[in-house]
């Protein structure tokens, strides 16, 4: 049970740092592909980088927990998407940055615990790694190409959200 914990922990904080430098690095530099990694607006679909990515980096993590990298996809690829609704339904209360920062703690340390204990990682998991594949490919392409629809707008700009009559 302690090492289970530990595995967690070092996962978690693994998260927690790369989400943080992700942050850090959108404000430092524009390189494109930082652009890639890091949100570039508070959008929900930008925001959801935070959780890809980062988790990405802790289903990565060799560590001696018996979980492999395959077990932890559906977590992968369920958090994100998990992230985006609910940024998007806070984006319509226009809550203050605090509660996007402790939803994202919340949301990442549910997801790597239900991922240590194996939930969703019975069956076929060659189907997760397809998604996980497609969902890596979505962040690179609608980082460059974005919708003007829903969760892909920045809240923040006005001109996006509403039509300006002519």
């Amino acid at each position: 049970m302690k090492n289970r914990f530990a595995h967690f922990s070092i996962r978690f904080l693994s998260v927690l740092l790369a989400g943080v430098f992700l942050l850090l690095l959108r404000t430092v530099t524009q390189n494109p592909v930082c652009a890639l990694l890091a949100p570039q607006f508070a959008s929900p679909w930008e925001l959801s980088k935070l959780v890809f990515w980062p988790f990405l980096l802790a289903a990565a993590i060799p560590l001696q927990d018996g979980g492999k990298f395959l077990s932890r996809l559906p977590w992968l690829t369920m958090a994100p998407v998990a992230a985006v609704l609910i940024f998007w339904a806070l984006a319509a209360l226009k809550p203050g940055p605090g509660v996007y920062l402790l939803i994202w703690v919340v949301l990442s340390a549910a997801a790597l615990a239900l991922a240590q204990r194996g939930v969703l990682a019975g069956g076929d998991r060659s189907v997760w790694l397809v998604l996980a594949a497609a969902m890596g490919i979505l962040y690179i392409v609608l980082t460059f190409l974005p919708p003007t629809i829903g969760p892909f707008l920045d809240p923040s700009d006005v001109a996006a959200m509403a039509t300006i009559p002519c």
